[in-house]
């Protein structure tokens, strides 16, 4: 439950894999416990950093906190974007993006303030390094984020 896990060849690109999960915590469960063994399985043994972008909650250095200890305990080397001097070179850098959740409006802003969308669509969609999304990390690689329910705190 919780994870959808895809490779497809589109056009003439590289193929796109992604690891897209509903949500990062199941009740009684501990963070991304319920799709760890998705996660291990989808990165493999070629990933050894994954590149972690936490736009999406206020809190970047606890939610990185949160990321890395998981990350770490699967094997994998974690590196927050918002930590880096200069996020696009940390996307052209990296060999795997894990977008987390929280609110989808806070992190699309964020991803075009520090013009992400275009160099991580090259990264995944032209170069084919994995893409894990949850939640709102999810809903920002789909075609739209209509379907989104969170509330936006952008307006006033």
């Amino acid at each position: 439950q919780g994870a959808r896990l895809g490779s497809a060849r589109l056009g003439m690109g590289s193929p796109r894999r992604l690891l897209l999960i509903s949500n990062s915590t199941l009740p009684g469960g501990g963070y991304l416990g319920h799709c760890q063994q998705h996660i291990q399985s989808f990165l493999g043994q070629n990933v050894r950093r994954v590149l972690f972008i936490p736009y999406a909650l206020h809190d970047r250095d606890a939610y990185a906190r949160t990321a890395r200890e998981k990350f770490e305990s699967l094997g994998y080397g974690l590196d927050s974007i918002h930590e880096s001097c200069d996020p696009v070179e940390a996307v052209r850098k990296s060999e795997a993006i894990f977008i987390g959740g929280g609110n989808t409006f806070r992190l699309l802003k964020a991803l075009y303030d520090n013009c992400l969308i275009h160099e991580i669509r090259k990264r995944v969609l032209e170069d084919g390094i994995p893409y894990m999304g949850s939640s709102a990390g999810t809903n920002v690689a789909t075609v739209s984020i209509n379907t989104t329910n969170d509330i936006n705190p952008l307006n006033p």
